[in-house]
């Protein structure tokens, strides 16, 4: 029996982390207090613990230099940010979005985001 149900369709990983950074950033300056951005906050914050651990890879593998520095740093922040990103919804999404953004990126799972 197939592990996808039959019908159902089948999205790529980048395609999913890129459809729920757009969402996010679209239920921000909209509706970023309803049950649906609650359901993409978590989202988002499953997306930064998987992409963190291959983007805190890449940091590592990178030469001593201000972009090793930045690409660590950035893995740190979006870990805080999964833990806490503060009570305003609207600003949560963002905080959320951009981290996951900023770690597709370094994981080369996007490169448009």
């Amino acid at each position: 029996m197939s592990a996808v149900a039959e019908g159902a369709p089948v999205v790529s990983a980048a395609a999913a982390v890129a459809g729920d950074v757009e969402t996010a950033l679209a239920l921000a300056g909209h509706h970023p207090a309803g049950e649906v951005a609650v359901q993409v906050r978590e989202r988002l914050r499953g997306h930064i613990r998987v992409l963190a651990v291959a983007a805190e890879q890449y940091a590592h593998r990178l030469p001593e230099s201000r972009e090793k520095d930045i690409a660590a740093s950035t893995v740190r922040f979006a870990l805080k940010v999964a833990q806490d990103c503060g009570s305003h919804p609207a600003i949560a999404l963002r905080l959320l979005a951009k981290s996951v953004a900023h770690l597709a990126r370094n994981t080369d799972l996007l490169r448009s985001v």
